[in-house]
């Protein structure tokens, strides 16, 4: 079983996505354990297929508890949300900056249910913090649809069932502000966020917390539409290209030191936990920390002799990272942002598999002389392509658009921004320090350029197609059916 972890995650999602569209299967406790002791016993003495069958089914009705113990909102908070006027609690969020805004998600004490509070301020950084405790006074609402995207049921499933317009938000003297780790990254954002706004300009220092944070607040409305249009909102959004970067240099300097990679590995893991707290835990860089904490933890396990390294499988880690996250809340499940990092990501790593179509044409003979020339610009096209090929489904059936140029346009676009990430990340290095003058002029330079390219790309046409939402179920089957042949054709070789 390969790809074991793979099979579980698959048990675990449709397990939720089965109480949530059929409630008359929701089950006791006991039910799902009894299936769990079923299977454990007969796991030794079954096939494999049913032992396989019996792992899914056991974890679905695992899917199926977890989900149907996610409370809703009762009645009589949904009728009272439109007319609060101000409550108390704990900012429970990292707040999002812009120009003269700040959003954020209030803890109420005196609710079952978080608030999301916008509060128009001159100089908004600095005045909101997580884990402050405050008092809102404004004008509230139920969220409504808007564009297609069922906002309510976005809030929901992060327990928020109301919208508040602030009018004033004030430090609460009912109980002392609480300080965590997170506390702390919030600070630490906003201190980085503070440098940015006063060396760069107010372009330039939304494209880098936008492109460093995943913060588009403060974004301007043209080059956020512009990054739409192409299909490049993946960079505006912290995720494994981010986090990759920023590896990339604490791995190449802890083994330029000699560590061993069981030393190497858990300091690695220490500075993703400290990008984590600075970034804030957003769904793709959680995704993205996670499969490289399996993996790390796979690798340390198979350098001490512990487990054989064959049986490390980046999809297998991937897999895991959605299980953790799926337990911790079965709301993401529907997110289109988690859709999107996981079918994006596991498209890459099929790609680049022992048997992927990737890994294939760079042991190609024919390919080989090509290959060894032109190596990295053909990764980065195969690269490009699988992500579209997984991502442009869920863009399909959740945005209604296709975006035909991506392929191309990420290859050109991605290592510029993997450029400007390495400037950013050095400029953040030696903020405190009088460098950062100088180490701010190539990040702003790089910045412009990115902003520039994307705004060039966003004017050819057809950068961007609307479909129908059925489009993304068409989409969804090509992609399998390319997979099962390309699969299919791989065991032929293999066999013959």
């Amino acid at each position: 079983m390969t790809y074991v972890m793979v099979w579980i995650a698959i048990g675990l999602g449709a397990g939720i996505a089965l109480v949530a569209h059929f409630p008359a299967f929701q089950m006791p406790l006991w039910i799902a354990m009894v299936c769990f002791f079923i299977v454990s016993v007969a796991a030794r003495r079954a096939p494999r297929w049913i032992r396989v069958t019996g792992l899914v089914l056991a974890v679905l009705l695992l899917g199926m508890l977890r989900s149907s113990r996610s409370p809703g909102f009762p009645d009589w908070l949904i009728r009272r949300a439109p007319g609060i006027e101000e409550a108390t609690g704990t900012v429970v969020s990292y707040p999002n900056i812009g120009d003269n805004s700040i959003s954020f998600t209030l803890g109420p004490y005196d609710l079952p249910g978080n608030i999301r509070v916008t509060w128009m301020c001159d100089q908004p950084l600095s005045r909101i913090h997580y884990g402050d405790v405050v008092r809102v006074r404004g004008s509230s609402q139920l969220p409504e649809p808007f564009e297609g995207f069922d906002y309510p049921a976005y809030l929901a499933r992060r327990n928020t069932f109301v919208t508040m317009f602030a009018d004033a938000v004030a430090p609460s003297d009912s109980a002392p502000n609480s300080f965590s780790l997170w506390t702390w990254g919030d600070r630490l954002r906003q201190r980085i966020l503070g440098r940015f706004r006063q060396r760069l300009s107010p372009e330039l220092s939304a494209m880098a917390q936008s492109l460093m944070f995943g913060d588009r607040s403060a974004l301007p409305t043209d080059t956020e539409e512009a990054f739409s249009r192409t299909g490049l909102m993946h960079l505006l959004a912290v995720s494994g290209l981010h986090l990759g970067v920023f590896l990339g240099g604490a791995w190449w300097g802890l083994r330029w030191l000699g560590l061993r990679p069981r030393i190497a590995y858990p300091v690695v893991g220490i500075l993703v936990l400290l990008a984590l707290v600075v970034v804030g835990p957003r769904v793709s860089l959680v995704r993205a920390g996670l499969l490289f904490a399996f993996l790390a933890l796979g690798s340390v396990l198979a350098d001490c002799g512990v487990i054989l390294r064959r049986w490390i499988h980046p999809l297998n880690g991937l897999a895991a990272a959605a299980i953790a996250i799926l337990l911790i809340r079965p709301g993401s499940l529907y997110d289109a942002g988690f859709q999107l990092t996981m079918a994006a990501t596991g498209t890459i790593l099929m790609a680049f598999a022992p048997s992927g179509w990737g890994t294939r044409l760079s042991r190609n003979q024919r390919m080989g002389r090509l290959w060894k020339g032109w190596q990295w610009p053909l990764r980065l096209l195969i690269v490009s392509v699988a992500a579209q090929a997984g991502a442009a489904p869920i863009i399909a059936w959740h945005f209604q658009a296709f975006h035909p140029l991506s392929i191309l346009v990420n290859p050109i676009v991605v290592p510029l921004a993997g450029l400007s990430l390495w400037a950013g990340l050095l400029s953040v290095l030696v903020m405190v320090t009088s460098a950062f003058a100088v180490a701010a002029v190539p990040f702003a330079l790089l910045l412009g350029w990115l902003e520039s390219m994307v705004g060039w790309l966003a004017r050819v046409p057809f950068a961007k197609l609307t479909v129908h939402s059925a489009m993304g179920v068409w989409m969804a089957g090509c992609v399998s059916f390319v997979y099962l042949v390309a699969s299919y054709e791989s065991r032929n070789s293999a066999d013959e």
